[in-house]
């Protein structure tokens, strides 16, 4: 069950405990940071991992500022 991602619980479904939105929420930020790294966007993928994508984009650094970078 830990590697079935269709039964992590949406934001808007009941609550389990602190552990299942922690998976969802590392899980999402997974899905972001590797869409970020291979160029994608959200029309390029379907609208539940779009959906997923969004919810992890938030928690990933900002880029360094041209020129700013060590």
């Amino acid at each position: 069950m830990w590697h079935d991602f269709d039964a992590i619980p949406d934001a808007a479904g009941p609550r389990q405990g602190l552990g299942s939105m922690l998976v969802r929420l590392y899980h999402d930020i997974g899905l972001a940071a590797v869409a970020d790294a291979l160029g994608l966007t959200t029309a390029d993928v379907e609208d539940d991992l779009a959906r997923s994508v969004e919810r992890g984009r938030p928690y990933l650094p900002a880029p360094e500022p041209a020129g700013l970078a060590a």
